[in-house]
């Protein structure tokens, strides 16, 4: 979320004006989005591979229990 620090303010980026910049000083403020931490693709990853293992699980005790 950008950010002014001469206004202390957070800008929605509909907000700002051209280029970026603030809309009350002018001052040009970073609009990158910020990058997904580690730790979140982790915890993606691992809950991706549990869920997929408890598929394979219900799968196979539907197949027995027929």
């Amino acid at each position: 979320m950008p950010t002014c620090e001469q206004c202390d303010h957070y800008w929605r980026p509909v907000e700002l004006g051209d280029g970026g910049t603030c809309p009350t000083c002018g001052q040009a403020l970073d609009t990158t989005p910020p990058k997904t931490p580690w730790h979140f693709k982790l915890l993606f990853v691992s809950a991706t591979v549990y869920l997929g293992w408890r598929l394979v699980q219900g799968i196979s005790w539907l197949i027995h229990r027929m």
